[in-house]
């Protein structure tokens, strides 16, 4: 293990199965320090003063890592995985709205649809350059498919550069397929509230076009919540909140809560749909990280040494972990002092 510390600059991790950023970081660690990682295996497998048990490990993996395939792999998946986490610590930044989250996972959507071909060729580009300097064999023996009966014709078979090519385009394919179908919902969201987001735009906006658009929004969040909102109603709500705050001559809103204090300060009443609109976009549940967060938490609250703890209790004890902000700025001194009053059992004689 110190050996493999002083050669890899960054600290080997393991895989994780659910969490991107740990599996870029698990692969930027290999992928960065091969070099020095199959120099360290090399000596360590024929190193004598080492056990068989080490030697025979080493020599193991060292087999597994001088592979054209996996050295193609690696190279990819270091770079896709690299800008994948670089979209998903911003989408983990507490002040990114779903607007913004969505643009994002949009442009990496585009980025890996038009680069696609860039992306698996330079993988194999990398690839044959290293095999090339650790004297790799590339090609293998091409397996072919077994004739059936009544056929003539034999399978040609592909080269291993094009059998990793193909590989490596299905992998981007369903890799889409995936974002595609997981952020439905994020780019749903921004499609019905997405206008209302950018305040100062909203209530800013000039131009029959800019206008024509604002009221298609507004139509459509209209239908969808045709029980709550009216669009046309919404439509003519927003452009009289632009005319009043023009006539106030105060600082324009900033963000969604600040508008909704502002036609709030004029009674529930006047701006009804605009508000309930607001309402809605400012309590609707757009994410799941405070759920994936609580699972974290549980590893760390649970262990085998609490393995015999109840049920409420660990639920308590992940509540209070999740929420620390609040628990650390609770005052338990007022709390336990209540508590001790209602559960005095001393009776006065």
């Amino acid at each position: 293990m110190t050996q493999l510390k002083n050669a890899v600059k960054i600290t080997v991790k393991r895989e994780s199965e659910t969490r991107w950023s740990a599996k870029a970081e698990a692969v930027k660690a290999i992928a960065e320090g091969v070099t020095e990682l199959v120099e360290l295996l090399e000596s360590l497998s024929d190193d004598i003063s080492q056990t068989m048990d080490t030697r025979n490990e080493a020599g193991t993996l060292l087999q597994s890592i001088l592979k054209f395939n996996f050295i193609v792999l690696l190279h990819f998946w270091n770079n896709i995985l690299g800008k994948v986490d670089r979209v998903q610590k911003r989408l983990q930044d507490p002040t990114m709205n779903f607007k913004d989250a969505a643009s994002d996972m949009e442009m990496l959507e585009n980025y890996l649809k038009e680069f696609r071909d860039h992306l698996c060729q330079n993988a194999i580009e990398y690839s044959k350059g290293r095999c090339m300097e650790w004297g790799i064999e590339v090609e293998r023996r091409v397996r072919r498919r077994r004739i059936m009966p009544g056929e003539r014709a034999r399978d040609s078979g592909l080269s291993a550069e094009d059998e990793v090519s193909r590989v490596l385009k299905m992998i981007l394919d369903r890799f889409q397929q995936e974002l595609t179908t997981r952020f439905r919902r994020l780019n749903d969201l921004n499609e019905k509230f997405g206008f209302l987001l950018d305040v100062r735009i909203l209530l800013t906006m000039e131009g029959d076009e800019n206008k024509e658009s604002l009221q298609q929004h507004c139509l459509d969040l209209g239908n969808f919540y045709s029980t709550d909102i009216s669009g046309a109603e919404l439509f003519t709500e927003i452009a009289d909140s632009q005319m009043l705050l023009k006539s106030r001559g105060d600082p324009l809103p900033t963000t969604p809560l600040d508008l909704l204090s502002f036609i709030v300060s004029y009674g529930d009443d006047v701006f009804p749909n605009l508000r309930i609109a607001l309402q809605i976009l400012l309590t609707i549940a757009v994410s799941i990280a405070s759920c994936e967060r609580s699972f974290s938490k549980l590893k760390l609250i649970l262990s085998y040494l609490r393995a015999s703890m109840g049920q409420q209790r660990l639920v308590d004890l992940a509540i209070l972990s999740v929420e620390r902000e609040t628990l650390e700025s609770t005052d338990f001194d007022d709390i336990i002092d209540k508590f001790a009053a209602v559960k005095a059992r001393k009776v006065q004689l």
